[in-house]
């Protein structure tokens, strides 16, 4: 990344933070436009901050449509059988934010 005089560090392009992420433009679009990373739009582009990104992936992982409180002891909602966790770019990125790793050679999407 170029320092730029004036600009903040901590706001990316959406190709920053893939390369930072390890994961293709388009998938980190995708994970903005699903609401999965916070990302604020601009024209046809979106700026992430950096600190936001990391927090946000630091958490952990919950299905889409459970709410984080609503599940005690760990039991499916609903007497539902437990589904197992997908494990995709966003629990990639997710993995890396906690981690600090980052190796574009062998992290593929």
């Amino acid at each position: 990344m170029t320092d730029t005089p004036g600009r903040d560090p901590d706001v990316l392009t959406t190709a920053e933070l893939a390369t930072k992420l390890g994961l293709s433009p388009q998938t980190v679009r995708r994970m903005a436009n699903a609401g999965q990373i916070p990302a604020l739009k601009t024209g046809k582009d979106f700026r992430y901050s950096w600190e936001a990104v990391r927090e946000v992936l630091r958490q952990p992982h919950h299905r889409p449509g459970d709410a984080a409180d609503d599940l005690q002891n760990d039991q499916p909602a609903n007497d539902q059988p437990a589904q197992p966790a997908r494990k995709g770019a966003g629990y990639r990125a997710q993995r890396r934010a906690r981690t600090g790793a980052h190796n574009p050679t062998t992290d593929t999407d």
